[in-house]
């Protein structure tokens, strides 16, 4: 029999404020691999830039862009941003069995990196930003633009079917078995209010200035967690083992998500200028 406080309205707002923070981490964990790849990668053209915790400004004149520049600048970030989202899964299937709560920060590390990177590919071709500079200056007709846009299509369709197991499992932290009694608990204050209240921080953290990315990635975000919502309230009970779980505040995601939020947007605030 599951203990009382499994279903309590103390456990019920424990595990949202550890996923909360979670998702605000990994949030910016994804935005910023993004931001310093392409800071980074300028450099390899010695293009000079200013920055600061949202914008980046290259000091360049327009004639100064080639072909590979845009194509490794604009690519540098989403490429990366996908191989850390491919680490985070590693990193999770690596805790599976554990009842660590770090697996609903690499859980939501993975799904943001994925989402960033498949939905830009569909973003991108639409309002021709970021990732879709690349396909702008490689003279890409609009067959080849829509290639792209069903492989991002497509790839947003298998990281909703292939993340909604490593979801399921990331309620062993707190439950014995994932059932039909537990799971709209669980998904509630695990994902739900998470993605809601945690996409709020986002916006209050970027004060209105959001990229074009984060304007509208929310959307993706969305139908992909309804995917996962759906794939899982038709799935069988899950059973974990029989180990006491003990409901309780991750000091290490709450802090983790103070800090960085209030230290990134602090350190990060002033213009900052590179000339390489």
């Amino acid at each position: 029999m599951e203990p009382a406080t499994d279903l309590s309205p103390g456990h019920f707002w424990m595990i949202t404020a550890n996923s909360t923070a979670a998702f605000v981490m990994a949030y910016l964990i994804v935005f910023y691999i993004n931001f310093f790849a392409n800071i980074v990668a300028s450099g390899m053209f010695g293009f000079g830039i200013s920055f600061d915790y949202v914008h980046i400004v290259y000091n360049i004149k327009p004639y100064e862009w080639t072909h590979d520049s845009v194509k490794t600048i604009y690519s540098a970030g989403p490429l990366l941003v996908f191989f850390t989202g491919l680490i985070s899964l590693i990193g999770f299937f690596g805790l599976s069995e554990e009842q660590s709560r770090l697996k609903i920060l690499f859980v939501w590390i993975s799904l943001l990196a994925f989402n960033q990177t498949f939905g830009s590919l569909m973003i991108g071709n639409i309002f021709k930003q970021g990732v879709g500079h690349v396909f702008n200056w490689m003279y890409f007709t609009d067959t080849q633009k829509m290639i792209v846009a069903l492989i991002g299509f497509f790839g947003l369709l298998t990281t909703a079917f292939s993340m909604a197991r490593p979801v399921a499992i990331s309620a062993n932290s707190y439950f014995n078995k994932m059932g039909e009694r537990n799971f709209p608990f669980f998904i509630t204050s695990q994902i739900i209010i998470p993605f809601v209240v945690g996409y709020l921080l986002i916006i209050a953290y970027f004060s209105q200035r959001l990229m074009f990315q984060e304007k509208f990635s929310w959307i993706s975000l969305s139908v992909l967690l309804l995917i996962i919502f759906i794939s899982l309230n038709n799935s069988e009970t899950i059973y974990f083992d029989e180990e006491d779980r003990r409901p309780g505040y991750s000091r290490f995601l709450i802090m983790g998500a103070i800090v960085m939020f209030v230290g990134l947007r602090v350190l990060l605030n002033p213009t900052y200028t590179i000339n390489w």
